[in-house]
C-alpha cells in the first residue's frame, strides 16, 4: 500500500481504519477462529508483508487495530455460541 515517496507520509485515521478491516478479515479467512489467539506480536508479524512501505507509526497502530477488531470478533462470536 505504497502512499508516496515522503517517509513522513502517514496514513489518515479512514485509511488506518479500513486497511485494518481488510487485514483482519484476511486473518480470519486464513486461520478462522484460531486468529481469535493470537497475540498482538503474531498479528504484526502475518501483516508485516502487507505493510513493509507504511511508516512505523502507521505499521503500530495497524497491528493494534487489527488485534482490536479480532478480539471484538470473538466476542461476538462468543455471544452468538451462547445463544
Amino acid at each position: 500500500m505504497l502512499r508516496s515517496n515522503d517517509p513522513e507520509a502517514t496514513l489518515s485515521n479512514q485509511e488506518l481504519y479500513e486497511f485494518a478491516d481488510l487485514l483482519a478479515l484476511r486473518l480470519y479467512q486464513d486461520l478462522g477462529r484460531r486468529c481469535y489467539l493470537l497475540s498482538r506480536q503474531d498479528i504484526s508479524e502475518l501483516i508485516y508483508p502487507y505493510i513493509t512501505d507504511l511508516d512505523h507509526r502507521d505499521r503500530r497502530a495497524l497491528s493494534w487495530l487489527v488485534w482490536d477488531l479480532l478480539q471484538e470478533g470473538a466476542e461476538i462470536e462468543y455471544e452468538i455460541d451462547q445463544t
